[in-house]
């Protein structure tokens, strides 16, 4: 029913006003995708980078004389008022202007997303929220704090964790036990050590590309380094309860087929102690760098589960690929459209008052932060995607006991001794900023939970 509901908001007049802050790759995709759609508008945008939201509506053939610089929350009301696209560079403004329905957090830096996610909430918005290294940092939290304010926190449709659960929420309607959920992924033996400035140089991109796609490559090596997997995995197992087998996932090898044979329990043949798991599959040869022959690549799939002989039948008759002693069965979409998709989020935000997909009031995991490189006493660690320090996914059961630091907390920290490649940084080995907002939020959340 969205698109009627559109349409019928759109004869109105009275299209859903949207703000965004972040015109990168994921902020300037959503631009563009709402301007292809009735009954909603983007009234405005902000950015450190003038200069990024204003191309963000120029490449939407929007003059650039139509287009206002505003520093105040009156200048932004009076611009959608009229109907007029806003850039600001103030994030803060966007989430404190009146006149928005709601508002897309798309900066992915955790102490940024934090303080415009609290700030919109209590400003009574809608929120979605992009940024998940904030999400699998504070998420409980703001999720508590938008219940409690009546609006929507939301993850976003289109990111992989997201559409993933979409299919694990169809499953569990239908009574089918989840074996195993999670993501395609293509990573090479020795990407978790990769840099920003190494990523650039294997992808080849040249400073055309990047500004055209307004790539940000510390983002971009996030996904090269393996940290952003375990970002949304982690984020997929807080919506859903699902919980690593190990730390880290095994993240195996595996051709589309295969995936619900090597997704089943040891004793059947496969790689898990337990059902009911999130997890990673590989892409690529083990020891090569080279493609499988029919990979998941960057789509999505549920291992779903039933002991009913007559529905095994009917699942087996639909060609759904099996494993397990025939009892788990393969669902997969080979693709997630990312910004594309985004619009879903904000239309069932608004429509309806109902989020795409949030965490549970009690987070079960944590992405923990694990030294990149050996690191010396005094450096400053630079969080996900960066030169230091990468996540992986851990059980909160074991993360919070050991005093393991999570990934979105270690941004401009100093470290305090030395820490060996491949070690867990805990806060004891930090030197924290104790007027970091996130912070501050950090530890109301573990307080509550």
């Amino acid at each position: 029913m969205f698109s009627e509901l559109l349409a019928k908001r759109a004869a109105e007049n009275n299209p859903i006003r949207v703000g965004i802050i972040g015109a990168g790759k994921f902020g300037a995709g959503l631009i563009n995708q709402i301007m292809s759609m009735q009954g909603i508008v983007v009234s405005v945008v902000a950015d450190i980078n003038l200069n990024s939201a204003k191309r963000a509506y120029v490449t939407n053939y929007i003059s650039p004389e139509a287009i206002q610089v505003t520093r105040t929350v009156q200048e932004t009301n009076q611009m959608i008022q009229n109907g007029k696209p806003a850039i600001t560079e103030d994030g803060l403004l966007v989430a404190r202007t009146d006149l928005l329905d709601v508002v897309v957090e798309a900066t992915g830096i955790p102490e940024v997303g934090a303080r415009l996610a609290y700030e919109t909430i209590t400003h009574h918005k809608h929120l979605i929220m992009v940024n998940v290294e904030a999400d699998v940092t504070v998420g409980p939290f703001l999720r508590r704090l938008a219940d409690n304010a009546g609006v929507v926190y939301s993850l976003v449709d289109g990111d992989q964790s997201r559409v993933t659960m979409n299919m694990v929420e169809w499953a569990r309607t239908l009574g089918l036990e989840i074996v195993a959920a999670g993501r395609g992924t293509v990573f090479y033996d020795n990407d978790r050590a990769g840099t920003p400035d190494t990523v650039a140089e294997r992808f080849g991109f040249d400073e055309e590309m990047l500004e055209r796609r307004e790539i940000n490559l510390k983002m971009f090596n996030s996904f090269r380094d393996g940290s952003k997997a375990q970002i949304e995995m982690c984020a997929l197992a807080n919506m859903t309860g699902l919980l690593p087998d190990v730390r880290g996932m095994h993240e195996p090898s595996v051709n589309i087929a295969d995936i619900p044979q090597i997704f089943s329990q040891v004793e059947e043949g496969g790689l898990l102690q337990q059902h009911g798991v999130v997890e990673l599959a590989n892409s690529v040869r083990p020891d090569s760098r080279t493609l499988l022959e029919n990979p998941l690549r960057m789509g999505v799939f549920v291992v779903i589960r039933t002991d009913h002989p007559f529905i095994q039948e009917d699942l087996h008759s639909y060609h759904l690929h099996s494993g397990g002693s025939g009892q788990n069965y393969l669902l997969y979409r080979p693709y997630h459209l990312v910004a594309v998709e985004a619009p879903i989020s904000i239309v069932k935000a608004v429509l309806y008052g109902k989020a795409a997909g949030s965490p549970l009031a009690t987070p079960v995991t944590e992405v923990i932060t694990i030294a990149k490189r050996d690191l010396k006493r005094g450096e400053l660690l630079d969080g996900s995607g960066g030169y230091t320090v990468n996540g992986l996914i851990e059980r909160v059961e074991i993360a919070r006991p050991s005093g393991f630091l999570p990934l979105g907390l270690a941004y401009d920290v100093k470290l305090k001794q030395d820490v060996s490649q491949g070690i867990a940084i805990t806060y004891e080995m930090v030197a924290l900023n104790q007027d970091s907002f996130v912070l501050k939020l950090r530890r109301l959340q573990d307080a509550l939970v």
